[in-house]
């Protein structure tokens, strides 16, 4: 846990974030709505390993009570300060977080693989944007075991992930394909696949994976799980 932390610590330190973006990411905006149709409405929605992402803002914005998490806690201060939002630190069980005044907004500032429904609660909905395509391929089992736990027996969970060469780019963030999902989460979630972005596409953008990592190909896509029907 603090080697991978420490790893992290050490890219905000040095701003070195790429991953980081400075707007609402369009994709959550785009299929929101699908998870919103699970449930008539506020939602409770966890978004994993969110730094500072303008997405817990938005979110809350649109009146849902948003849980996030971060094991460094640089970001977790630096959100709330930009966004102008007054809070308060608090301990449960030995896990610190911070929680705007009126407690719709929460983020957990500790290790992911340490966090458990118990501590806090279950969601409706989840936003993974950053988070799957970050965790290291033998560790992946145990994420999905976590998130699976973490949901409501009705649930809409939003990925965004990665398809790529892995021999041709290290990571992050991390290829992570469809099949590899259905066979983390297929025995519990029906996976639909909503989107399927070429990156390289406009190979003179600045944003083509061909630019950024000189991968031949790759393959940004939004994937939807629900609860299975059984």
């Amino acid at each position: 846990m603090e080697e991978r932390v420490e790893y992290w610590s050490k890219r905000w330190q040095a701003e070195d974030v790429p991953w980081h973006k400075a707007d609402v990411n369009k994709f959550l905006m785009s299929f929101f709505d699908q998870v919103c149709k699970i449930k008539e409405g506020k939602l409770r929605i966890f978004v994993p390993l969110c730094g500072k992402t303008q997405d817990l803002r938005w979110l809350y914005d649109q009146g849902h009570e948003v849980v996030g998490l971060d094991g460094v806690e640089k970001p977790i201060l630096e959100f709330f300060k930009e966004q102008g939002l007054t809070y308060t630190k608090g301990n449960e069980g030995g896990f610190p977080f911070y929680v705007s005044d009126d407690g719709r907004l929460k983020i957990y500032n500790c290790d992911l693989f340490a966090l458990n429904p118990e501590i806090c609660g279950k969601f409706d909905g989840i936003w993974d944007r950053g988070s799957l395509v970050a965790i290291l391929a033998v560790e992946r089992e145990k994420y999905a075991k976590l998130m699976k736990s973490l949901l409501n027996e009705t649930f809409g969970y939003l990925i965004d992930t990665m398809q790529y060469d892995q021999s041709q780019y290290p990571g992050p963030p991390l290829s992570v394909p469809v099949e590899e999902v259905k066979h983390l989460f297929g025995d519990t979630c029906e996976i639909e696949t909503l989107l399927t972005v070429n990156t390289n596409a406009d190979p003179t953008s600045p944003i083509s994976a061909k630019i950024r990592w000189n991968v031949d190909e790759c393959y940004e896509i939004i994937l939807l799980l629900k609860a299975k029907v059984l």
